[in-house]
């Protein structure tokens, strides 16, 4: 019998202080933690790997946050994504997320990264589609 108790999530963020931050918090609650520093690289953990939900950044080098989660939702449809973002440049942390909930993200979470408001967010995203299947 598999153990379904032990969520899998992939981090999409190509800042590795904020990388191994998110990590450290999904490790310390129980989650199984896959890491990407770039979406590219993401994607093809997507195509072969099975995740209960991936945790992505929207502003980052090559593909960023809000084409990332297109082509998840591509590859595999119903995968919940939730994204973190504190803005970037000119565009304010506001109109990139509503951005990104257009195209299908789950929850926004801020950075700075909230421990609390990260982990709710990924319970929420994980049971969200657990309740839809």
């Amino acid at each position: 019998m598999e153990n379904h108790s032990v969520k899998r999530v992939l981090i999409i963020e190509d800042d590795t202080s904020m990388l191994a931050l998110a990590s450290r918090i999904l490790r310390k609650d129980g989650y199984d933690v896959f890491e990407a520093m770039r979406a590219e690289q993401a994607l093809e953990l997507v195509a072969r790997e099975d995740f209960h939900v991936v945790l992505t950044d929207i502003f980052m080098p090559g593909i960023g946050g809000i084409e990332a989660i297109l082509r998840i939702h591509q590859i595999k449809p119903g995968l919940p994504v939730v994204v973190m973002s504190a803005g970037y440049g000119g565009m304010p942390g506001e109109t990139a997320t509503e951005a990104a909930m257009r195209v299908g993200a789950a929850a926004v979470v801020d950075k700075p990264l909230n421990a609390k408001q990260m982990l709710a967010a990924i319970a929420t995203a994980i049971k969200g589609v657990a309740g839809n299947s």
